[in-house]
């Protein structure tokens, strides 16, 4: 999710700029655990950076599935070996039965104008890519999406929406969603042109894209297959 200020700050009072805070939508399935703490459950007092933030992550996934045996089993992660920080810990599941599906989403919002979006849209989607066993193919989808954020900044008014998740089917799928009914068309360029590779290298690295009409807009996605994952049918 995009960070922005800190709880408690009226939004108008950074820098005059009147930011508000950034909106970040995600869609809990049944059986999703969202799991909301502040930075005393993750730093420790020795240890390597981000050690805490792993800790949490395998205890998560390893755990067990009451929000309450979670609470404790992630508390106890602390320990001795916490900052002496304040923690604070918020857990909330969706009841009912996981269906068959892939990872995600996440969705992030392409402003224009916002230098920091799209840095923070690919970091964000790195991470998903490591958390999604495709670490050796993260450099290649973090260009290709890095392309179609490009296109969809620079091309069209009013930014629009990263969406992204791991497909029942083992594929990582990359959606950039805007307002223009333009379709794009993937095109030679000259030796000498500054643009119109965009397409070219979406085309060339991931395993299929496409675009669709959706409304007054459309979405350009793109596709990659994670080594080893087991395809479900």
């Amino acid at each position: 999710m995009a960070g922005g200020l800190p709880l408690g700050l009226p939004p108008g009072e950074r820098s005059g700029t009147g930011a508000g805070y950034p909106v970040t939508s995600l869609e809990l399935h049944p059986g999703d655990t969202l799991v909301l703490c502040t930075d005393g459950l993750l730093e420790r007092s020795e240890g390597a950076p981000g050690a805490g933030m792993r800790e949490l992550m395998e205890a998560v996934s390893n755990g067990p599935v009451d929000v309450e045996e979670l609470a404790d089993v992630l508390c106890d992660l602390v320990g001795d070996a916490g900052a002496g920080d304040d923690m604070a810990l918020l857990l909330l599941r969706r009841r009912g039965t996981p269906n068959p599906r892939g990872g995600g989403p996440l969705r992030l919002r392409l402003t224009p104008g916002d230098a920091e979006g799209p840095a923070m849209a690919r970091h964000l989607i790195r991470a998903a890519v490591a958390a999604w066993g495709a670490r050796d193919r993260a450099d290649e989808i973090e260009l290709a999406a890095d392309e179609l954020m490009t296109n969809a900044l620079v091309h069209t008014d009013g930014g629009g929406h990263v969406n992204v998740r791991l497909t029942s089917e083992g594929r990582i799928r990359i959606e950039v969603e805007d307002a223009s009914s333009a379709l794009p068309h993937r095109r030679e360029a000259g030796d000498w042109a500054v643009s119109g590779r965009g397409l070219l290298l979406v085309d060339r690295l991931a395993e299929d894209w496409g675009v669709e009409p959706r409304g007054g807009g459309k979405c350009v996605w793109c596709e990659f297959t994670v080594p080893g994952h087991a395809v479900t049918h």
